[in-house]
């Protein structure tokens, strides 16, 4: 059946911004249990005192951070008492960083960028919420990115313990994470632990006839009419639904509209989904990616560089004198990286005792599929080798 084409001026979209991430929904259904478990920690916060400090737990895509961006935003038109603040840790990921965030959340501007402690940072936010009789809550979106270098216990034992250097300030923290393995017993030390005392608010996976409703919502907002055919909505859904991750939908039917849109087609079909998919379905890993550091990226490229030369076994060692090829690092600080990358999950680390220690480095699927395009190999759990100032 041949349909009608697109004029040159005309588009399939009523509103792009409807399947960004950052999109605040109007309607957000089935977290109605996890919104008032929210509502509850930050009841304290509201009369006056110190929040309770919680814990979100689950898979990416579950709506995890659109609860928080919600229950901040009635927040803030509740009351001036709590000083909401979400800050993300895949951006943010240095202490000064972090407290120049909730700086600019309470003063309305950034502090000086170079010469200023934190602790004198933190000084200035604990008297300000003192003079408002605020409390602070901050959200660590993916907090689980500050744990490698142990910034998280840093920042939590700052903010947490503020009370102790200035009496009166009111402060807690909303954690998101997920890592479903991430366990705090482990990564904090038990000082950080003794005042933290989180609740843990869970969320699953959506299921496969609530991922077809807030998709449906999504699409009658954000497209015209006819857009989405019914074919397509049920291959949209068993995508979405097979991974687990809301936002791989909603970058699917931006991608696949965009794509019919450019062939001037008035409507998505299955085969558009499709090709959209095959660089969807790494979102999660294209998004950790894009957070590295120049010196991570450099030590990933390297590890991908040693595994397309094809040797069955690949050791440490090569790794890293392919590394030294472009920069000249400790294998102290080589190893530190390679740590990260693999709390990240773009790596396996193992270690094997064979004629010594061998660790073994196997990349995680996406990863290189990400790095090198759609056109790129897949490299799914192979073996790549062993081994300017403001006012104050």
């Amino acid at each position: 059946m041949k349909h009608p084409s697109l004029m040159s001026d005309q588009t399939l979209f009523r509103d792009p911004a409807i399947f960004e991430t950052t999109h605040l929904p109007e309607v957000f259904n089935y977290r109605d249990a996890q919104m008032n478990d929210l509502a509850f920690a930050l009841r304290p916060a509201v009369r006056g005192f110190s929040p309770l400090n919680t814990v979100l737990r689950g898979p990416p895509g579950t709506g995890k951070t659109t609860a928080v961006r919600r229950i901040f935003a009635e927040v803030r038109e509740v009351t001036q008492r709590v000083v909401p603040v979400l800050i993300s840790c895949q951006t943010e990921q240095a202490p000064n960083a972090i407290y120049s965030q909730i700086f600019r959340a309470i003063f309305g501007h950034m502090p000086p960028r170079s010469g200023v402690a934190n602790e004198r940072i933190l000084e200035k936010i604990a008297l300000r919420l003192i003079e408002r009789k605020a409390a602070l809550v901050v959200c660590l979106d993916d907090a689980h990115y500050l744990i490698p270098d142990g910034t998280l216990n840093r920042v939590l034992s700052a903010i947490l313990r503020m009370y102790e250097a200035w009496p009166g300030t009111h402060t807690g923290v909303f954690l998101t994470i997920s890592d479903l393995s991430t366990d705090f017993t482990r990564t904090l030390n038990p000082a950080t632990l003794s005042v933290l005392h989180a609740a843990n608010v869970y969320f699953m996976p959506y299921g496969a006839e609530e991922i077809r409703e807030i998709l449906l919502d999504r699409i009658r907002v954000g497209l015209y009419p006819g857009v989405v055919p019914p074919a397509a909505l049920d291959y949209l859904v068993e995508r979405t639904y097979a991974c687990c991750d809301l936002r791989m939908g909603l970058d699917l039917v931006k991608r696949a509209a965009t794509t019919a849109e450019r062939e001037a087609r008035t409507e998505v079909t299955v085969e558009d989904l499709a090709a959209a998919f095959q660089i969807s379905r790494h979102l999660e890993v294209a998004t950790v990616v894009g957070t590295l550091s120049s010196g991570e990226r450099a030590v990933l490229d390297a590890v991908l560089a040693v595994e397309n030369e094809g040797p069955e076994q690949v050791i440490a060692k090569q790794v890293y004198e392919r590394l030294g090829e472009r920069e000249h690092v400790s294998y102290t600080v080589f190893h530190e990286r390679l740590r990260k990358l693999e709390h990240l999950r773009l790596l396996d680390l193992t270690v094997r005792q064979e004629k010594g220690r061998r660790r073994e480095i196997f990349v995680r699927e996406g990863v290189e599929e990400v790095l090198q395009g759609p056109a790129g190999s897949s490299g799914a759990n192979r073996c790549a080798g062993v081994c300017d100032d403001e006012k104050w």
